[in-house]
């Protein structure tokens, strides 16, 4: 099982997000096009910390219960928060997200009609 940190949380349309990361498995040439020299150089920043190479995952709950989530892998940015900030990745994902939690609602609630 994987460890992920989470980064940051915030409240929204009646929803608690919480974004974690966890390092990247997969190395970057196979996600990026570039030259030995390039991706050594790369390699190295990672290394050194100068970028943060990981997996993206954002969770959506209401009242504890988590409702919906999604995963990017192979981000690469100066930070985890830098991807918050200046991503339109975490706005899609934060989205997609909400959009299953409101889905499984809508079917929780739908089954209860059915049972009763």
């Amino acid at each position: 099982m994987r460890h992920y940190e989470i980064i940051h949380t915030e409240d929204t349309r009646g929803f608690h997000v919480v974004f974690s990361v966890t390092p990247e498995d997969c190395h970057p040439r196979d996600c990026f096009d570039l030259t030995e020299e390039e991706l050594t150089d790369l390699c190295d920043k990672i290394h050194r910390g100068v970028y943060a190479w990981f997996d993206a995952r954002v969770e959506v709950y209401q009242q504890g219960i988590l409702l919906g989530c999604d995963y990017l892998g192979g981000c690469l940015y100066d930070s985890p928060m830098t991807f918050v900030k200046e991503s339109e990745y975490y706005y899609d994902m934060v989205e997609y997200a909400i959009r299953e939690a409101q889905e499984n609602l809508e079917n929780l609630f739908a089954s209860r009609e059915i049972i009763a």
